[in-house]
């Protein structure tokens, strides 16, 4: 690694630590219990289509749990109550209720919307071509930029759980020794460190 990549890393890992401490309380807050949520910022059915959407952009696998199994829809409530100002819970809003109308809920509800709606909307804005993408922006889409943003806080909120950061990615709570210039596979197996 050279020196600008090193000074690049610290600057993020700043970055990150100034507000882990705040978001990790808020990921401990959350309920292990997903049936017991009650959403605090979310309405119900908001709940629900974040619930499914994030199921979908990281679905449990034979070898990782899944966003629900680490409560990542919670997290998100939680997150966007506590941390954003009135001024971004609008925008937030508005990004989320573009994603409801976008999928053409059934009145029955979004309960009754099967998972292929949610993959078709996902598929379309997440799995763009790059002009696809461009038009997107040049639209200035609110579902776009609602579903890119709904995917980072997802991933975010996924790598930054307690489950995910001890037995997934490389985890060790007292590291004792340094080791220089060994590849990533021979210091931890090929996964990343966990923050």
């Amino acid at each position: 690694m050279n020196r600008r990549e090193a000074l690049k890393n610290i600057g993020l890992t700043i970055g990150y630590s100034s507000i882990a401490p705040s978001a990790l309380s808020i990921l401990q807050s959350c309920t292990s219990d997903v049936e017991k949520w009650t959403p605090v910022f979310f309405t119900e059915e908001e709940s629900i289509v974040i619930k499914h959407l994030v199921d979908l952009i990281l679905p449990k696998t034979e070898a990782t749990p899944g966003a629900l199994d680490v409560n990542v829809p919670e997290f998100i409530d939680l997150y966007a109550s506590k941390a954003y100002n009135d001024e971004d819970k609008a925008e937030y809003k508005k990004g989320i209720e573009s994603i409801i109308e976008a999928l053409h809920i059934p009145e029955s509800g979004a309960k009754h919307l099967n998972t292929e709606g949610y993959s078709t909307l996902l598929d379309k804005y997440l799995r763009a071509t790059k002009a696809e993408e461009r038009q997107f922006k040049a639209e200035k889409s609110i579902v776009y930029e609602a579903l890119l943003n709904l995917r980072n806080q997802t991933v975010w909120a996924y790598q930054t759980s307690e489950t995910v950061g001890e037995k997934v990615l490389a985890y060790d709570p007292i590291p004792a020794s340094q080791k220089g210039c060994i590849s990533v596979e021979e210091a931890t197996g090929g996964n990343a460190w966990s923050l």
